[in-house]
């Protein structure tokens, strides 16, 4: 139902800007809360500031743009960092791709949806219904090849598809299986690829297949080796596949020779001949693998380095959440994001698939460059350390300016959001532009948007920027805040890696938290892909230090009948009004509450009139606004 009505909509609900001064605390019950996660995975009590993360006024979502550009089922994109899927061309034309599929619970019809937009993202072709492989695949990395296109995806069997066609945008894809290397499995699969171009130049890492315990599939000593391959004819030929020196079972940390997890690596745009991927996980060292002529020789720079693990059960580490983002800028110097999380183990798993203990409620996208020191436990112990060495881009942010962040209370060992073993702020994406300026899209929960059951969080996508002569980052813009989302979940979302007068992404609106095809197992449904720009000047434009907690509001009980307390505190005194609006963005209540002083102020809303519903309420103070939702039953 909500799908049909919102469609309708044209009411902007919000690009939100918020000052990121210092993390709100989370409440202290879920201190204790773990989960268990094959593979690699507890939540913290994130008392790291008592003070408030207060919000700036709304500002009107003139520049954000976006438009569905695909639908599926299959609701998993990635099992951590996100493939390049979007691409603006020189020329301004715009080619997407996403994981399709429509026929659960095997889906054998999956593969690569792909549109293309000729017009800057505008308009876009018909919404896709096939993939365009000839059999069963996914995760697919996309990139210009010449005046052409190509896709690389696994097919979990023989190898990886490479599907190319010499004109973007239309004509036949032509796909061709590049054989990986003979595990002790007697297989050839590669899975979870990455691809990168570089004028005729491709270069593709990939893991080797695993199989599950106890049968473990290993390719010169590790389960999940991650391998390197490349050509230098457009795909003709191909290099053997290679692991990369300081990647080798030799070099892997605390005694686990599973080697890396899917999906825990992911390219940078190229400078020229300098190429670089970024890769780790929970239970490993973060590092960045760089070239300086294109692939044929390797510098390992470290990133985070695990703590050694001597004993188990191991103490509580904070580490990574195996969810990464690279981008190199002008000079080629690295620049990485990281989602952070908190791991436990109790026995060594070696040999052996194993599980180990996640805290679900942490928080924190990491920030590192090459000119910083290798990041360490200590350092990523705490947000407030994080902040106080420059290297917290983004927390959830505190909407009712509360000073805390407010979880709905849920039945003991469980959590009010999706589960993707990541950071409650996670799954970034980079790029820069011309002008050296550093943009980062990111997920987060977001406390005020509630499931229909009042039970879970909803997440949204937010864009901020590092500018060039800035060592601050820009207020965060919720690019998914448009009213159409507010029952959305918003994951999975990847960056063009260039850019013109816009930022583009494509990204996932799940209409329920968690996943269908893992961890959570929620019902299928479907799911749209959206297509989203945003003028770059917008990013961080007309945000001051004395906006700061100008306006803040929280609005109770809610759900109500028969009225509505809004508890709204002023900076200043200001001419308050309050306006409700329905779902489609009409207005049905405008009552103007007079000059208020600053400080302070209760005021009681007669809703009793009101069909049932979901509404908006908007608090304009002068020149300031803040809008919260409520149900009336």
């Amino acid at each position: 139902m909500k799908k049909v009505l919102f469609l309708l909509v044209a009411l902007a609900f919000a690009f939100s800007t918020f000052a990121q001064l210092k993390p709100a605390k989370i409440d202290s019950k879920y201190s204790n809360l773990k989960a268990t996660r094959a593979m690699s995975a507890v939540q913290e009590t994130m008392n790291f500031s008592t003070a408030t993360n207060p919000s700036v006024a709304p500002v009107p979502s003139k520049s954000i743009n976006e438009k569905q550009i695909g639908t599926t089922r299959y609701d998993l994109q990635s099992n951590g960092s996100i493939q390049n899927r979007i691409l603006l061309y020189s020329d301004g034309t715009i080619g997407a791709t996403f994981n399709f599929g429509t026929t659960e619970i095997n889906f054998p019809e999956r593969g690569t949806g792909y549109n293309y937009s000729s017009d800057g993202g505008t308009t876009w072709d018909a919404l896709p219904t096939t993939r365009i492989e000839t059999e069963r695949s996914g995760w697919p990395s996309y990139a210009e090849l010449g005046a052409g296109e190509i896709v690389v995806t696994h097919n979990a069997t023989t190898g990886l598809l490479v599907s190319k066609r010499a004109v973007k945008g239309t004509g036949a894809w032509t796909t061709t299986t590049l054989i990986g290397p003979m595990s002790t499995g007697s297989t050839t699969a590669l899975i979870w690829p990455r691809m990168i171009t570089s004028g005729n130049t491709i270069h593709i890492i990939a893991c080797t297949d695993q199989a599950t315990a106890p049968a473990i599939w290993k390719y010169q000593g590790l389960a999940l080796a991650l391998v390197y391959i490349r050509s230098t004819d457009g795909g003709t030929t191909w290099e053997p596949p290679v692991i990369l020196p300081g990647m080798d079972s030799a070099s892997i940390v605390n005694n686990v020779t599973l080697g890396f997890e899917g999906d825990s690596y992911g390219w940078a745009a190229p400078k020229g001949d300098t190429i670089a991927f970024v890769v780790g996980n929970s239970w490993q060292n973060v590092f960045v693998m760089k070239s300086f002529d294109g692939g044929t020789n390797w510098t390992k720079i470290p990133v985070y380095n695990l703590p050694a693990i001597t004993s188990f059960p191991t103490p509580i580490i904070p580490t990574t959440d195996g969810n990464y983002a690279i981008a190199l800028d002008k000079t080629g110097k690295a620049h990485v994001a990281m989602g952070r999380l908190r791991y436990s183990k109790s026995s060594g798993l070696i040999d052996s698939i194993g599980y180990s203990s996640f805290y679900p409620v942490t928080d924190g996208l990491v920030y590192w460059n090459e000119d910083m020191p290798v990041l360490d436990s200590t350092r990523m112990g705490t947000l407030d350390s994080l902040i106080n060495h420059g290297q917290l881009i983004a927390t959830m942010i505190d909407y009712n300016a509360n000073g805390t962040i407010d979880l709905p209370s849920v039945a003991t060992g469980t959590w009010p959001f999706g589960t993707y073993y990541a950071s409650l702020t996670s799954m970034p994406s980079m790029t820069f532009d011309d002008a050296g300026d550093l943009y980062v899209s990111y997920s987060s929960c977001r406390e005020d948007l509630l499931t229909a059951d009042a039970l879970m969080i909803y997440r949204h996508y937010y864009i901020t920027k590092l500018a060039v002569d800035s060592v601050n980052w820009a207020n965060p813009i919720d690019l998914t805040g448009n009213v159409i989302h507010a029952y959305d979940e918003c994951i999975f979302g990847s960056m063009s890696y260039t850019t013109n007068n816009k930022i583009h992404m494509v990204y996932q609106a799940d209409p329920v938290p968690g996943l269908a095809v893992r961890g959570d197992k929620t019902p299928y449904d479907d799911n749209q892909i959206f297509y989203v720009n945003i003028d770059k000047s917008d990013i961080g434009a007309g945000i001051h230090e004395n906006q700061n907690n100008a306006v803040s509001m929280s609005i109770y009980p809610n759900p109500t009948s028969d009225y509505a307390y809004i508890d709204l505190n002023l900076a200043k005194s200001s001419v308050v009004s309050v306006i409700v609006t329905d779902l489609v963005g009409q207005q049905v209540m405008n009552k103007t509450m007079g000059q208020l002083s600053s400080g302070s102020h209760n005021l009681p809303i007669a809703v009793g009139s009101l069909k049932s519903g979901i509404y908006f309420f908007t608090v304009q103070a002068g020149n300031n606004k803040i809008t919260k939702k409520i149900v009336i039953e």
